[in-house]
Formats: structure tokens, C-alpha cells, sequence
């Protein structure tokens, strides 16, 4: 159930190389195909998908002492931090992901998320673009949801 958890999870945040179909969770099980980089990652999944933030920071940081360059663990980190309130923070995290993985779907979704919650509707839009031109004309579950985000913004923002 776990497994399942974190691939629903997975498929949430739209990591760009997972694909989230029934077999996603015997992958995760799989010793020819890895499933992440870090067990550590799946950990800090699973506190994010609860609202544990703190605990995600926490194993986020020993992810990142062991990994570094890993993308994915600042992108998760910044996520936490934005949940907590600290948008410096998950600022830097995001950008330190997309500086890392310029093409991170995640990171850039999130990055224009805060900006849309900082009343930041162009650069929300600049990184709209980004996540335009990684999917190149595919069906993206990002670009969907951020250009969903920005009509809700800008319909709000209309109405004020």
C-alpha cells in the first residue's frame, strides 16, 4: 500500500521520468530497474503527501548530504518550505533544483506557483513557457494544471 501511496504521490507532483501505471509499484520493488536515486526521497514523499513538512526537511537534508545534485530532494524541499510558510526559502530550493535539472517539471511548477501566490503573474507565466517547451507539444499534466492556475488568477484578480 505504500508503494501505491507513493506513486499516486509520484504522479502528483509529475516527476518527469515516472510513469505511474499499475506495475509502477512492483518497479518499486524491482531490482533491475531503480526506483530512486535515495530511499530517502520516498520517505520525504510519503511526510509531504501527509503534511508532515518538518520531517520531510529532515530526511530532505540527509538525502542532500548523501546526493548533493539531487534535483528532486530541493524541489521536495522547497515544497515543504513554501507548506511552512517560508517562501525564501522554497524559493531558493526551487531555483537550486532548476539550476541543477533546468528542465524539472516539478521545480518549475512550483516555482510558478509561488510566484502566483506572490501576485507574480508574469514570471508565473515565464515559467508556463519553460514547462511548454520541455513537454513540446505532449499532453502535460504540469502545463495543464499551472495555465489552470493562472485563468483562476487572473479571473480572481478581474473580479477585484
Amino acid at each position: 500500500m505504500t508503494n501505491r501511496f507513493a506513486c499516486a504521490f509520484l504522479c502528483l507532483f509529475a516527476l518527469p521520468a515516472l510513469f505511474c501505471t499499475p506495475a509502477a509499484a512492483d518497479i518499486a520493488k524491482s531490482d533491475q530497474v531503480p526506483f530512486r536515486t535515495d530511499s530517502g526521497l520516498i520517505t520525504a514523499e510519503y511526510y509531504l503527501a501527509t503534511g508532515k513538512y518538518t520531517q520531510a526537511l529532515d530526511v530532505l537534508g540527509g538525502v542532500l548530504h548523501r546526493h548533493p545534485q539531487n534535483a528532486d530532494a530541493y524541489t521536495y524541499r522547497g515544497f515543504a518550505y513554501h507548506k511552512l510558510g517560508d517562501r525564501q526559502k522554497a524559493r531558493e530550493n526551487y531555483n537550486r533544483a532548476i539550476a541543477i535539472y533546468p528542465t524539472h517539471l516539478g521545480a518549475n511548477k512550483y516555482l510558478a506557483d509561488l510566484y502566483l501566490a506572490e501576485g507574480k503573474l508574469s514570471k508565473a507565466m515565464e515559467q508556463l513557457q519553460v514547462i511548454l517547451y520541455v513537454c513540446a507539444g505532449m499532453n502535460c499534466g504540469e502545463a495543464d494544471e499551472l495555465q489552470s492556475d493562472i485563468n483562476r488568477y487572473k479571473a480572481k484578480k478581474n473580479k477585484e
